[in-house]
């Protein structure tokens, strides 16, 4: 048995039927640039409005001089004339869904320029070729044209290395997920970042990712704790910057796990320039970003009309400790939100610097604490009380500040937990 697309050179082809089923099968042959000539009794199928055919039924004559012949039609009449036809003509036959009288089966293909990997199923279940097809699809880097022109550079060299060409090829196939894994309530997990999960040989996972998700990586996936907690690093930036590229020049398929959405405060910038650098391909998978899941499960509305036309999201905490205020000017625009991630250790500093530039110290704010965790609590007040504020609440926790805190702006939901209003 051969696999069409690759045991097959350019042939004289023949696809019977213009149905729904042979539709699928011009499809591959156009995708293929395969040329083929179409007899059918009658055009069943948009697809082949555009299409040059023979509509007439299929006679034995119409079988001379073809080299492959597609039978499409589902006609058992028209599949047994073919089968005896087959001696006298010599030409390879595939008969739709009928896999014991196929000379060969269609693959599920995945072009990557001068690379081709098909996936044949042996005729049994197209459906999991294809599958398996796109599997593979999510796993390949898109573009692999340097790298075939650099193998192919190589292998021209008198003296070449068939180690290097390994692992030359392998650098080339590595890919790295950049993943946000929300709050960590599986719930609000991407269908995307669950989908990567299944492709993963190596996880770097952060401090943030509940167990609960980490539970869903494969037992398959090697499992790499890089957590980053204030005033402890398991892993610098720099250690974790390296190991992405490492795993990923072993030609393994790497994902970097992170609390909520990585393009939000999670060094995402960092670690793309890294992976560009080195010629490594990634692709980034949103998460929800406790900035906004704080507001869902608070019940509070980060813009409302007539009451916040817009929000700003920033974050307390710059590099290592530092400490970062330059945000608070921001709260004397009106009919504006300002919600500040990392704020919970630097309550009473963030209050000083408000009180500094003068803003109304009765301002409503609001800590949203252990979002989506069973101790989950709300901590409504005012930017004058915020040191008060967080000692009534644990980190991680969420500030947001602005006139939808209002008591009367808050509409708490059944998921909305324990609220305190000082």
């Amino acid at each position: 048995m051969s696999t069409l697309g690759i045991a097959l050179t350019p042939k004289r082809t023949l696809l019977i039927g213009a149905g729904k089923v042979a539709a699928q099968k011009a499809r591959v042959l156009d995708s293929l640039d395969f040329a083929y000539e179409i007899v059918a009794a009658s055009k069943l199928d948009a697809y082949f409005e555009s299409k040059i055919f023979t509509c007439k039924a299929f006679e034995d004559a119409d079988a001379e001089g073809f080299e492959v012949i597609i039978d499409a039609t589902g006609n058992e009449q028209v599949t047994k004339r073919l089968v005896a036809l087959k001696p006298l003509h010599h030409f390879w036959l595939n008969v739709v869904d009928v896999p014991e009288l196929c000379d060969f089966y269609f693959s599920a293909l995945t072009r990557r320029g001068d690379i081709q990997v098909a996936v044949s199923s042996g005729g049994s279940s197209p459906t999991l070729a294809q599958v398996i097809r796109n599997k593979i699809e999510k796993i390949l880097p898109r573009d692999l044209t340097s790298l075939i022109d650099r193998l192919k550079n190589e292998r021209k060299k008198p003296d070449r290395d068939l180690d290097k060409l390994k692992e030359i090829a392998k650098a080339g196939v590595g890919k790295v997920f950049l993943i946000g894994c929300g709050t960590g309530y599986v719930g609000n997990l991407t269908l995307d970042a669950l989908n990567a999960f299944e492709l993963l040989d190596v996880a770097l996972v952060d401090a943030l990712v509940s167990q609960e998700i980490r539970a869903l990586i494969p037992l398959t996936c090697k499992v790499v704790d890089v957590s980053k907690k204030k005033g402890f690093h398991s892993k610098s930036q720099d250690e974790i910057n390296a190991l992405l590229v490492e795993y990923a020049k072993q030609g393994l398929v790497v994902g970097r796990l992170k609390g909520g959405d990585p393009l939000l405060f999670g060094r995402l910038g960092e670690e793309k320039q890294v992976l560009a650098q080195h010629g490594i391909s990634f692709e980034v998978i949103n998460g929800i970003t406790s900035a906004l899941r704080s507001c869902t499960v608070s019940g509070i509305v980060p813009t409302i009309r007539d009451i916040s036309k817009g929000v700003t999201i920033v974050s307390a905490h710059l590099r290592e400790t530092l400490f970062n205020d330059d945000w608070v000017g921001i709260l004397k625009q009106p009919l504006h939100t300002v919600i500040v991630l990392m704020a919970h250790s630097f309550a009473k500093k963030i209050e000083d610097a408000i009180a500094k530039q003068e803003i109304d110290p009765n301002l409503p704010a609001a800590f949203v604490s252990k979002i989506d965790l069973p101790d989950q609590i709300t901590i409504v007040g005012t930017v004058g009380k915020l040191d008060k504020m967080a000692t009534l609440c644990a980190t991680p926790a969420v500030l947001i500040i602005g006139e939808c805190v209002a008591k009367e702006n808050i509409l708490p939901a059944e998921n909305s937990g324990k609220i305190i209003y000082m």
